[in-house]
Formats: structure tokens, C-alpha cells, sequence
């Protein structure tokens, strides 16, 4: 009678442990599957129908193989078998490597299995509890595919990719970095960033870094850095533009830069700079030249004075034109002769013969302004100036290299030699000496005038340069200073030079020179007293004065610049020097004269 009810609430608490049991394994998100020896279905919850898409009545009995596909069944019963034999009671969940299901439908999907087995009753029963991972590896794929974009992102990069860890060592190099250094990934990899930094930034380069991580900022934009420099494998640097980021993973602040080689960038900005440098001072010599011509031209009446002028001017013009047509490389000699002489005959009075050659940039204003007062001249006094006149104009390449140019005229009135040089002459003898550095010689037999002007293959070359000396207050167009001191003047341009030595004697100075070039201007000062001042023009025909004006501060000489340059970006040291620009206003230049001299 007492074992009874002891009886009734073991059986009863069985029961419901049963209950309970059969309540979870229906409740369970997991498919759980139960198997005997035979390895047919004894146990199939509902989740288990939900993933494989089959009733549970319909899947008791089965054989387990029913729910693989068959490639893998005859390796599944190999595995259980195995299992079975080791006496391992389970396995945990993934520890059985990839499997696939098969649905009742016949799609295969993803899972992960955990297996279990225990003896009931003397029989051996095994479950497996299963989980449809088919969600989880989309996921997983669309990782991999993202990680693979974004390597090909980074691959395939134009810009350098760099990422470093806390210590700044290397820990990503893309193929663009290793094209812009000139190192190999597996070079790089592990190397401190600093070794591709030149060694005078790389103290800035840590303190910047320091600073970039405390302020927090997660990223810098492109060209926020400032100027910045490369160092490539080879040693040589070179011009970057770079943003900076930085994120946290895993505990570990990465810092990635990309950088840009910006060389071709600032090469073309360098140019364009250049250029309009040059544009700008060629427009400024120009308005000087022209400045030159009215300053210098005299004439007996206004009329004359006007025409004058607008030849030569004109003269000017065409040059510039053929110039801008060849964009400025230069200039045909023949078509040269042609254009300055087109207006000044009638049909068949210029005959114009030679080998063709192209006159450099530098020469081709000069000589328009040679051929141009030589037929001015014809006009008024030689063989152009009847119908039955003639002029020849032709050139040789001497053997030595040189051009020979030769001006005859023929069947005009009878010609003399002039008494005095004027203007036109004046100009024909400097801007062929002087501005080109060749010889003249000219004859005045009484049929015409014979010039023949020897140029060197350059428009200037300075050793050339024919003699100079200072000029003579005897000579023509010399005036004699009155006291204002002893002025060597240094200016290229042949007009220029006459127009600013003649306006400077008047106001009292004693002119030495005009030197073309640095090499004429040591050779003036060659045995004389330093001058008390100088003028310097900064470009001449491509040669930079600075080391003639570096040579007169060493000997305390003063001197002023005059040039058509806005800023004189090339030597720093003489930014903020004395300097007058081009087209010259005398006064001033003048004034600068005599300021720096008392400053002296």
C-alpha cells in the first residue's frame, strides 16, 4: 500500500518529463532528426519538416541518406560508422565541416550539424540537430564579394594606398604605391612609413600624425596636408598630394593615406606660370621698343616724323606676326626681306635669293628692323627711290657657320657717303654688332650702297659680341654727363639701349656701354675705374645678369634692375632689389639711380 503512490508520482513525473522533452524538440528553431542502427528516421521535429519540406509522418522510416544529396551519402555512412566505433557520445555544433541538405524538392542547401548517440534500451540511437545556414552563407558571400571589390577597388587604384598600424609600419602597399616608389608589396610591407619620406620632413611628419590622432579627426581631405614630398626607392623626390583617414578595428587605430604624384601637375603649372612670365615681358619689351622708336626718331618736319615712326613701328608688327605664325620659332629670312620691302618698290626692283633658313625667335625682330631702314633709306635717298633702281638682297651660310647677308643697290641716283651717321644708320650698325653680335661692313661707291652684315648662326652668342667701348662724348647721339657719376648701362635690346643711354646722358650721366651681355660688360670695366652706378636688364637674349650683379655687390657697386618681369621669382635674393619696369619712365629710373648711389 505505501509503494503505491510512490509509484503513481514516478510515473507521473515521468510522463511529464516526457512531455516536456516532446515539447522542446517541437518547439526547437533547430531540425532535429533522430536515427537507429539501421540509420532510418525514428525522430523528425517540426523543424525539421520546415527545412527539408516534408511531413514527419512521410519522413519516419526513411533512410537518413534521403536528406543529402548522393554524392555525399556513401562518405556520410563511412562517417557515422566511424563515429559509432570511436564512442564518442557527440560532436558539437560545426565541428563536422561543411554539409549540404537536400529538400524534398531536390535543392541543396547549406547547414551545420552537431551529432549525438546514446544506448536505449540496448539499442543504438543517434541525432543530429541541424541548421539551415543558407542566410548566413548570403551573407558571408556578399562579404567576400565586398572584401573582393574593395581589393579590386584597391588594386586598381590610380592614386598610392597606404595603410600603417600604430607604430606606423606598413601594413597594406597597393600596386600604385609600388609603382610610385619604385618597391615591391612584399618590400614594403612591415617597413616604417618614414623610409618614404624625405629625412628633413620626417620629424614634422611624426609631430603631424601625433596631432592628427588627438584631435579625433577621422579624415583630412586631398590636398589639405599642404606641399608635400614623396621619396622614391632610387632617392629621388618628388611632389605628392595626400588625404589622411583613420579608423579603429579591433582596438587598433589604422591610419590609411592616398597620395597622388602631382610632378606632371605642377611641371604644367610651373609652364603655364613661365609663360605668362614671358608673355608678359615680351609685351612690356615690345611696348619698351616701341617706346625706344619715338624717343629716339628725329625728323625735319611732323609729317616726316609721324611716317617715320609708323614704319618703323610697323616694322615692329610684322615681326611679331610672322613670329606668332611660326609660334615663336623663328622666322623665314626670305619672307622677312619680302614683307619689308613689299611697300617700298615697284614690280621687279627687289630681287630676293638664298637658301632657306629660319632665323632664330631672337633675331627676327632685329633684322625686319635692319632690312626695314635700309629700304627706307633706298626710298628716300638710294635705288628705290627712281623706277629704273634695283636692290639685290641675298645670303650664304659662310664655311665657318656663319650668315652673310648682303644689301646691294644699283641703277639709282649717285650716292655719297653721309657726312654724319643719323638715326637709321646708328640703328643699322647696333642692332647688327650689337643685338646680333655680327660684323658690318658698308660701301658707298657711287652706283649704291653695298652692306654686308656677317650674323652668327645664333641670334646672340657672346663670344660674337663685337668690342664694345665706352661710348664717346664725341661720337654721335652721346651727350656728356653733368655730374650725376659714371653709369654702366646693360641692356640687350638694341633700341632700348640707345633710348636709355641717350636720355640718361642728358639728365647728367656719364654713359659706359651699352653692354649687351655679361661678357661685354666685364670686358667695358677691363681696366678702368668701377662705375659710381649700373642698370641691369635681367634677361639678355636668354643669359641671366644675376652673376654680373652679384659680381658689382661684391664690389659695392649700386645698381638698379630694369626689366619687363613683374617679380624676380628666379633669384630670390633680389626680390625686393631697386628695379624699374619696362616700358621705362627715365624719371624714375633716374630717381632709383640716384637713391641707390646715396644708399651706397
Amino acid at each position: 500500500m505505501t509503494d503505491r503512490p510512490k509509484k503513481t508520482r514516478s510515473g507521473r513525473n515521468a510522463v511529464e518529463s516526457r512531455r516536456r522533452l516532446e515539447g522542446i524538440v517541437a518547439s526547437a528553431m533547430d531540425g532535429i532528426i533522430t536515427v537507429n542502427d539501421e540509420q532510418r528516421v525514428v525522430l523528425f521535429n517540426p523543424a525539421a519538416e520546415r527545412m527539408f519540406g516534408l511531413s514527419a509522418a512521410d519522413a519516419l522510416g526513411q533512410h537518413i541518406s534521403r536528406f543529402m544529396p548522393i554524392r555525399y551519402r556513401e562518405t556520410h555512412a563511412a562517417h557515422i560508422q566511424r563515429f559509432a566505433a570511436t564512442g564518442v557520445t557527440n560532436r558539437q555544433m560545426g565541428s563536422l565541416g561543411e554539409i549540404s541538405g537536400l529538400r524534398a524538392d531536390g535543392e541543396e542547401f547549406p547547414i551545420e550539424a552537431s551529432i549525438s548517440q546514446v544506448q536505449v534500451g540496448g539499442e543504438r540511437l543517434s541525432t543530429v540537430i541541424l541548421r539551415d545556414i543558407t542566410e548566413r552563407m548570403v551573407a558571408v558571400d556578399a562579404l567576400r564579394e565586398s572584401r573582393r571589390r574593395m581589393e579590386g577597388i584597391v588594386e586598381s587604384a590610380m592614386d598610392a594606398l597606404i595603410t600603417v598600424d600604430e607604430q606606423h609600419r606598413i601594413m597594406l602597399f597597393n600596386p600604385a604605391a609600388e609603382r610610385m616608389f619604385g618597391v615591391p608589396a612584399a618590400e614594403a610591407i612591415g617597413a616604417p612609413l618614414e623610409s618614404f619620406i624625405p629625412e628633413r620632413f620626417r620629424a614634422g611628419h611624426a609631430e603631424h600624425i601625433r596631432r592628427f590622432k588627438v584631435a579625433g579627426v577621422t579624415n583630412r581631405r586631398m590636398g589639405a596636408l599642404g606641399a608635400v614630398s614623396g621619396l622614391r626607392a632610387n632617392g629621388e623626390e618628388f611632389p605628392v598630394e595626400a588625404s589622411i583617414s583613420q579608423v579603429e578595428v579591433g582596438g587598433e587605430r589604422l591610419s590609411t593615406v592616398i597620395l597622388r604624384d602631382i610632378t606632371e601637375r605642377r611641371a604644367n603649372e610651373e609652364a603655364r606660370h613661365l609663360l605668362a612670365r614671358e608673355v608678359d615681358h615680351r609685351a612690356k619689351n615690345a611696348l619698351a621698343v616701341v617706346q625706344a622708336v619715338v624717343s629716339l626718331t628725329r625728323a625735319a618736319t611732323k609729317e616726316d616724323f609721324v611716317a617715320a615712326v609708323r614704319g618703323r613701328v610697323a616694322a615692329l608688327g610684322r615681326a611679331h606676326s610672322l613670329l606668332a605664325q611660326n609660334r615663336w620659332e623663328g622666322g623665314d629670312l626670305a619672307q622677312i626681306s619680302t614683307d619689308e620691302t613689299t611697300a617700298y618698290h615697284r614690280g621687279g626692283q627687289v630681287r630676293i635669293s638664298g637658301p632657306a633658313f629660319l632665323l632664330p625667335p631672337n633675331a627676327v625682330q632685329p633684322v625686319s628692323l635692319l632690312i626695314h631702314e635700309l629700304a627706307t633709306n633706298a626710298v628716300k635717298y638710294g635705288a628705290l627711290s627712281v623706277d629704273s633702281g634695283r636692290v639685290d638682297i641675298d645670303w650664304t651660310i659662310l664655311p665657318a657657320g656663319g650668315l652673310e647677308l648682303r644689301w646691294i643697290e644699283s641703277k639709282g641716283p649717285p650716292v655719297r657717303e653721309p657726312a654724319a651717321a643719323g638715326f637709321g644708320s646708328t640703328l643699322v650698325r647696333e642692332v647688327t654688332t650689337r643685338q646680333l653680335g655680327g660684323s658690318l661692313d658698308i660701301e658707298w661707291p657711287s652706283s649704291g650702297l653695298r652692306l654686308a652684315a656677317t650674323l652668327p648662326l645664333k641670334a646672340y652668342r657672346p663670344d660674337h659680341a663685337a668690342p664694345a667701348a665706352v661710348v664717346d662724348p664725341a661720337s654721335p647721339g652721346a651727350v656728356e654727363g653733368r655730374g650725376r657719376g659714371r653709369l654702366l648701362v646693360v641692356e640687350d635690346e638694341s633700341l632700348i639701349a640707345m633710348a636709355v643711354c641717350q636720355d640718361l646722358a642728358s639728365l647728367g650721366w656719364s654713359i659706359i656701354g651699352p653692354a649687351a651681355s655679361v661678357e661685354e660688360a666685364r670686358r667695358l670695366l677691363k681696366g678702368i675705374a668701377l662705375p659710381d652706378a649700373a642698370v641691369l636688364d635681367v634677361n639678355l637674349a636668354g643669359q641671366s645678369v644675376y652673376p654680373l650683379a652679384e659680381w658689382l655687390q661684391s664690389q659695392q657697386v649700386p645698381f638698379v634692375f630694369c626689366s619687363g618681369y613683374e617679380q624676380l621669382e628666379d633669384h630670390p635674393n633680389y626680390e625686393a632689389w631697386p628695379r624699374v619696369r619696362k616700358p621705362v619712365d627715365i624719371q624714375a629710373l633716374d630717381g632709383e639711380l640716384r637713391r641707390a648711389r646715396e644708399a651706397a
